[in-house]
């Protein structure tokens, strides 16, 4: 039997090289077995270290009879663990194709990430045995190493730019954890849909891992053992990825299909795979890809060919490939801006984020340079390296558009031309022309952020931009 100590330092070593400095540590808190026992754990913790915040989210989904009673023990429990509780609500729309269970943690995840606060850690209850469940899942569907990788004990949150997801007791059986809930006589609700033989992972723990675990005692442990081991070669395949990426990416979110035929078939689906990560997209079979070289980049020259998936359509324009979306019309969209100060500007429809500098800044950290020698999260995270423009005049309104009109006349041209005509030599394919930034002063064009600048705007200690996703 577990031990309350044995499984506090396992809690404790797990947070404390996270917990260096003053942050925010937000429990995922349902009333269970597993979440009890973490926010228990979480409440000795802030006895040790009371200089964190510390938070626990309940999420009441409203789809058990029995959630209301849910939220009222989860608020009895953490006031007497003297732990700040908030709970929210959710209405869950489920479509016909949808799966409750993933529609439900999505929602989780959302709510959650409106508490998080800067830094923060997001703890989550998982243990040895979930992870179990979730590579015998991730088998079934036929899952790479991504997803055999299962679950990691410590991961970036996607939804957070500066939070991190902690399971803490990852490498613990579950037994460790009744265990500890029954010598400190804790009460924890039981969602009866567990009991659920018709959801996949509950037929799992109660039909089938049984039998493996009396056949083979320690498979929980070998198989996180077998995670471990993909997640590795996981995180090699994205380091060469990154590299590729360098090499393949066109500055306006397309690959080059010219490096990408440089590659091996393997490494080619690699680093289309990590592009389309990069963009939160889920991953397309490897039948898609294969169907993806097939029709749309071997098309004919003079074909428009397209691809359509389950997150959008593979297009093909000027030697490019792009996973073209839905984007909002941003035609009539206008941001005025206040001053030319430093300022972050947030771009809509999620195109990223408009920097404005404008301090002088050193040449060397600015100047363009060689694919080779561009460091990967610049390859990953910005359009172009930054441009410098004139400072308006002070009587000069400055404002972002996303519609090009007329024409202009770009440093280093002989003369005007029409925008689209600029677009096409840019490479710029249709369905993104109005994604592209352009700076203008009261009427008059400026520049277009990761193109070109007009003629008469450029100057080196002017205010410089750039943009980054």
């Amino acid at each position: 039997m577990a031990t309350n100590i044995d499984i506090f330092s396992t809690f404790q070593n797990s947070l404390f090289p996270l917990t260096a400095r003053p942050l925010q540590i937000v429990l995922a808190y349902s009333g269970g077995l597993d979440s009890h026992v973490l926010l228990h754990l979480l409440s000795r913790y802030k006895e040790l270290y009371p200089q964190h915040d510390y938070l626990a989210v309940h999420v009441h989904h409203g789809l058990s009879d029995n959630a209301d009673a849910w939220l009222a023990h989860c608020q009895l429990t953490a006031a007497a663990l003297d732990i700040n509780l908030i709970a929210e609500k959710v209405v869950l729309n489920v479509g016909s194709r949808e799966s409750l269970e993933a529609k439900a943690r999505t929602a989780r995840y959302e709510v959650i990430a409106k508490h998080l606060n800067g830094e923060s850690l997001l703890l989550l209850g998982q243990h040895l045995d979930d992870q179990l469940e979730t590579f015998l899942l991730q088998l079934k569907r036929g899952a790479g190493v991504k997803g055999l990788s299962a679950m990691a004990a410590n991961m970036p949150f996607a939804l957070q730019k500066n939070g991190q997801i902690v399971r803490p007791l990852l490498t613990q059986p579950q037994q460790a954890l009744v265990d500890y809930a029954t010598q400190a006589n804790l009460s924890w609700v039981e969602d009866e849909s567990n009991n659920d033989a018709s959801y996949d992972r509950n037929f799992l723990r109660h039909q089938i891992i049984p039998s493996l675990k009396q056949r083979w005692p320690n498979i929980a442990h070998t198989v996180h053992r077998s995670a471990e081991l993909c997640a590795e070669q996981q995180a090699l395949a994205d380091e060469i990825a990154e590299l590729d990426l360098i090499r393949c990416q066109q500055p306006f979110s397309g690959l080059k299909i010219s490096e990408l035929v440089k590659l091996s078939k393997i490494r080619r689906n690699n680093v289309i795979r990590f592009w389309l990560t990069l963009q939160f997209l889920p991953m397309p079979s490897r039948h898609h890809l294969d169907k993806l070289w097939q029709e749309v980049v071997h098309a004919a020259a003079d074909a428009n060919p397209q691809l359509s998936w389950q997150a959008g359509e593979f297009r093909r324009y000027q030697g490019v490939l792009y996973n073209q979306q839905k984007h909002a019309q941003l035609k009539d969209f206008v941001i005025t801006l206040k001053h030319t100060q430093n300022q972050v500007i947030p771009l809509p429809d999620n195109i990223g984020l408009l920097h404005l500098q404008s301090e002088p800044i050193d040449a060397l950290q600015t100047q363009s340079r060689k694919n080779d020698e561009i460091a990967t999260d610049e390859a990953v995270n910005a359009y172009h390296i930054g441009m410098f423009i004139k400072k308006p005049l002070d009587n000069e309104e400055v404002t972002i558009r996303f519609r090009g009109e007329g024409k202009c006349h770009p440093i280093g041209r002989s003369g005007s031309r029409s925008m689209k005509k600029l677009y096409q030599e840019y490479q710029i394919a249709p369905w993104l022309r109005d994604r592209i930034p352009l700076v203008y002063y009261d009427e008059q064009l400026v520049c277009a952020i990761g193109l070109w600048v007009c003629k008469g705007y450029a100057e080196q200690e002017g205010l410089h931009w750039y943009i980054t996703r």
